[in-house]
Parts: structure tokens; sequence; C-alpha cells
């Protein structure tokens, strides 16, 4: 019975701790700083339940102890999907750094301490003889230890994607009262099988002990019957407008359709939407900004999507430029290639080439063969893979701009899609991107979305075109040419009003826009603090 639950206790401490990340998503993304409060608040509940269950253990070493402390920690952990949203909400208005760590602390700290407690406690029951006591600590220590090696690969490579987060977090708490159940019957029978007589009806100690019984028999019922007749809710949709929600490796996807708009969402951002009369209507206005990339470089044959969504930018540049002869999209997850099929009318056509692969690894796999004359390389590179909540850091590294540029022909541009902020101290992240963007490319150009002034300090989509023409182009060129491509049909979207938004970048440059940043590297990119300064 101890080794069963020392291995159960590690198993779900380690569960908990892996979903961890995605009960704080829906509210704080994926930064880092989610793994900083889940650990932090961990280690921190493992230190005080250490040293708590040990003084425990001397003073009360008696296996019912045990059973009451899992049944604690089963009631906790199990209904714990019914109020953490808006909890989450709550701490959301503390911003990424310490609403984080206090929505853990309320999630996590209680049944992370209350598990720690156990193997001091078996410990202290399994040792017989002081000269055993290393072998027996060692022996529990490992199979703690199995336990957790277990519960992790199983949480985060099988039954995140296969059940999803709610219906674990439920399941180790019904697992948690199950296993303190098992215990107290157990504590139960062999107390009455030693006793030798009928315990005495009014007797203080039985009534206590059935009393307990009781209770972990009406938390299991009362468990799962608000797990089966509470179904599962978003903060901002009702059950009848969701057609699709699910846990994949990397994100909450969520399909919902609201009138005839359909939109999609990863955790806590938008990430595409679909007028249903309309397809091929942008619904995002940087999406048709990103057409911008076929000013500087007119009647594409080749381009790369570097993330997908719902499709939306692909399915509308296959349509617009008859020139297209290979379009390829690449997208980590595959979650959202289906989605994007089966909800976001994403073409099935030859033309239309998704690959299901880091972003990365498949550019530099792409350049290794266009160097070796096996394929051709590509006229456009959109990298649309960025959002204001997760900014993937090998995908915003010198080093990986340079392997960009490498799959570009010699009159090749990227386009990459970045929250950010012109002036002000969010604006951090955005110069940096630029500023090393500007260390791999000839030429680049930021073009704000929407209307904006050189004071403006507001976050908002920012289209940066890097080219690899050595030649400047001025504002009224780009004007021109957009003008010129629009009039002629060669281009849908109103690109002439999204050219005079154009950035003076020299001028930036030459006030000190890059002043006291360096450039994001495979060893140095802190995307994370300069989308959230401290300061």
């Amino acid at each position: 019975m101890l080794y069963l639950t020392v291995f159960l206790s590690g198993a779900i401490l380690m569960s908990l701790e892996m979903v961890g990340s995605r009960i704080l998503a829906p509210s704080f993304g994926s930064s880092i700083y989610i793994w900083g409060s889940l650990i932090v608040v961990v280690m921190a509940a493992l230190t005080l339940g250490y040293y708590g269950g040990g003084r425990l253990a001397d003073r009360r070493p008696d296996l019912g102890m045990l059973g009451l402390i899992l049944g604690l920690a089963g009631v906790y952990v199990g209904f714990l999907p019914f109020w953490s949203t808006p909890v989450n909400i709550l701490c959301s208005g503390f911003g990424p750094r310490t609403g984080s760590l206090l929505a853990a602390l309320a999630f996590f700290f209680l049944p992370s301490l209350l598990l720690a407690t156990i193997s001091p406690f078996a410990i202290k029951l399994a040792t017989s003889n002081l000269t055993t006591i290393g072998n027996t600590a060692g022996h529990l220590s490992a199979i703690s230890s199995a336990g957790s090696i277990i519960g992790t690969l199983l949480t985060s490579f099988f039954l995140i994607p296969a059940i999803g987060v709610r219906n674990i977090v439920h399941s180790l708490g019904a697992l948690l009262l199950g296993l303190a159940l098992l215990i107290l019957v157990a504590v139960e029978l062999e107390r009455r099988r030693t006793a030798g007589a009928p315990e005495a009806a009014g007797s203080r100690a039985g009534a206590l002990r059935r009393w307990r019984i009781f209770l972990v028999l009406l938390a299991l019922a009362l468990l799962g019957f608000f797990w089966r007749s509470t179904p599962q809710r978003t903060s901002f949709y009702t059950p009848e407008e969701i057609r699709y929600e699910r846990d994949s490796l990397y994100h909450h996807v969520i399909v919902a359709q609201v009138g005839t708009r359909r939109n999609l969402h990863f955790d806590n951002s938008y990430q595409s939407a679909m007028d249903l009369d309309q397809p091929l209507e942008m619904v995002f206005g940087y999406t048709s900004y990103l057409h911008l990339g076929v000013v500087a470089v007119p009647e594409p044959e080749r381009m790369l999507f570097i993330g997908l969504g719902g499709g939306s930018a692909p399915k509308k540049f296959l349509h617009d430029y008859p020139s297209l002869k290979q379009v390829d999209v690449v997208e980590i997850d595959p979650e959202v290639v289906r989605v994007a099929r089966d909800y976001f009318a994403l073409p099935r056509t030859a033309k239309l080439r998704v690959y299901t692969q880091d972003g990365r690894l498949f550019v530099d796999q792409r350049a290794g063969a266009i160097a070796a004359g096996k394929i051709r390389p590509y006229d456009l590179v959109v990298i649309d893979a960025y959002s204001e909540s997760t900014i993937p850091y090998h995908l915003a590294t010198y080093q990986f701009f340079r392997s960009v540029r490498r799959v570009l022909d010699r009159d090749g541009a990227v386009v990459s899609n970045v929250i950010g902020a012109i002036k002000g101290s969010r604006s951090g992240l955005l110069r940096a991107m630029g500023h090393t963007y500007a260390a791999v490319f000839p030429q680049v150009y930021l073009f704000p979305v929407g209307i904006w002034d050189e004071s403006d300090s507001y976050e908002r989509n920012m289209i940066l075109i890097a080219t690899r023409n050595p030649r400047r182009w001025s504002p009224r060129t780009w004007r021109d040419r957009a003008e010129a491509l629009f009039r002629a049909g060669r281009i849908r979207e109103d690109v002439p009003s999204y050219a005079q938004t154009l950035v003076d970048e020299p001028r930036l440059r030459k006030n000190g826009w890059y002043e006291g940043l360096s450039l994001l590297t495979d060893d140095y990119a802190p995307v994370d603090t300069l989308q959230n300064p401290l300061l």
C-alpha cells in the first residue's frame, strides 16, 4: 500500500505540474513566466511539505493520517476546474509576471504541499529498523521518482491531446480520493481485525474513522456528479457557439461561430477568423497588409508561410495571384492543420503543400536543399507565427533570419507580422526585431496597421518587410508601385493606403531607435522580457 501511494503521489504531482501551464495559458499565454511561476510555486510547496510532513509523521505516524492528507489533496485538485477560470481572469489584471505567480499559488501550492508530505510519512511508516532506514528511504524515493517520470510522460505525450486538461485534472482528483478511500477502508478493516472484539457503539474514535470514509465517498460522488453534469465552458462563448474545442500538444484550440463569423482561438488569443458568407474577405486587417510583400516582389511564383492559423492568408494569396505555382506552409501543430481544413476551408490543391514541422527546422532544411540546387528558392516568405502572448524565441533570432535569407531568391523579401509599439515602454520587442532584421537584410521597412503617428505608444500589429534588394525605396516609391499594381488589378487588396503608413525607419535609426539594444541571438533572445518589461 505504501509503495503504491508513493508511486501515485509522485505521478500525480508531476502530472498536475505539466497541465498547470495549460490551466494558466487562457489568461497568461505560454511565456517563460508561466513555467517560472509553476516551478517556483511547486518547489516552495515541496520544501515546506517535506519539512512539515517529517514533523507530522514523527507526531502522528498513522496510515489513516496519510489517507486524510490524500483525501484533502483530492478534493482540492478534483474541483479545481470548476473555479480556475474566474481566478485566472482576476489574476490577469496584475500582469503576466505577478498575475501568473498569484494564479499558480492559488491553484497548485496547497495540493503540491499536501502531496509533498507523503514521502516523509511513508519513510516513517515503512521504517521498522534504524539500521535499514537508508535503504528504506532510497527505495521509496526511487519509487516516487519513477512515478514522476511516468506521470510526466503520460500527461505530456498522451493525455493532454487525448482527453484534455479538464478531464485530466478531474481524473487526478478522483484518483487521489480513490486512493484515500482505499487507505481509510484498509485502516478500518485492520483495526477491526486486530482489536479482537467489536468496538463500542458510541466510540468516538470509531465514529470519526467512519465519518472520514463517508466524507471521502461523498466527495467522490459529488465530483462525479458535477464532472458529468457541468459542461466545459470558455470565458467568452456559449456552448451553442462553440463548434470545436480541444487541447492539442501545443494549444487549447477553440473554434466558435457568432453569426456568420467563425473564429479560431489558441489559448488566450485570436488567431484567425472567416466570414462564412465571404470566405475570402480578410476579417483581421493585418492579413491584408501582408500583401505589401507583393509590392516588393510582384507576381511571385513560390511562397513560404511560417504559421498557419486558420489559413486565411495562404488561401487568399492562392486566389489572388495566378502567378503562384507553389505555396508551402509549415505549421508545428497537426491539430491546427486539421482545423484549418475542416472549419476554415483551407483548399486542397496541388499548389498548396502543408508541412507539420517546426518552422526553424523546416527553413534550415530548405536552405540546405536550395544551396545544393535540389529545389528553387522562394520569392516571398511570410512569418505569421508570433502573437501578443507567445513569441517563439527561436523564430526571432539573427541565426534564424540568416536561414530565412538563404531560402529567398536574390530579389526576394520576407514579410513578418509582429505585435509591438513604435514608442514607449512596450516598444522594446519591435525595436529589437527591427535591429536584428537590419543586421541580416540590406533594407527593412515597417508598416503599422492602422492610423498612427511618431509619438504613438499603442501596441498593434506591425508588418515588417525585409528585402534582399540593396536599394532603399522611398515612401513615394512604395506608394507609386502600390498604386500602379492596384490599378492594374495585379493586387486586389488596398495596398496604396497601406503603403502610406510606412515608418521613416532611417530617421528612427538616426534618432536612436536601436540605442541600447543587442541583437536577438540564439544565445540571448529575451523576447518575453522585451514584450513585458519590468519597468
